[in-house]
């Protein structure tokens, strides 16, 4: 028969000691040079909202640059291209909302500004009451001399 011989080992253990914090490694700095210009044009006009046109042309050509040389700047070329898509359907919005204020005004016989006189009159000038509109209407007399028109107005 075979002895077997038991050895109870015993193990010191310590409480656990709290880990050090870690020293991180410096953060790599960003690499401007391999960033793509387009991307970065793109962005610019996009925030001045005039070169909204230029942000989403710029910006679709950005991203096919990107894609093919594998260039850093995608995401600024994303935002452009989503800022001045932003703003050319603001520019629709605010567009036919006016159109819609001047036809709901030239229906009611209210006169809308715009491009005008100071009468009231705009874009779309339409006069109901036949008075040339305008806040303070006066009323006048047209008076015909020989072919020549005075206007006075009535006292």
């Amino acid at each position: 028969m075979a002895t077997k011989k038991n050895e109870e080992a015993v193990y010191e253990t310590e409480a656990p000691k709290p880990a050090k914090a870690e020293k991180k490694a410096p953060r790599a700095k960003y690499d401007f040079t391999n960033l793509n210009t387009l991307a970065i044009v793109s962005i610019a006009s996009a925030v001045t909202g005039f070169g909204a046109a230029a942000a989403v042309i710029t910006g679709h050509v950005s991203l096919a640059q990107i894609k093919k040389s594998g260039q850093a700047g995608r995401g600024f070329a994303i935002a452009g291209i989503a800022a001045g898509y932003t703003v050319i359907g603001l520019w629709i919005l605010a567009s036919v909302g006016m159109v819609a204020i001047n036809i709901w005004g030239a229906r009611h016989g209210i006169p809308v500004g715009g491009f005008g006189d100071h009468s009231g009159g705009g874009m779309m000038r339409f006069d109901r009451d036949g008075n040339q509109g305008g806040p303070f209407p006066m009323p006048v007399q047209p008076q015909v001399d020989g072919g020549t028109i005075t206007v006075t107005p009535q006292q």
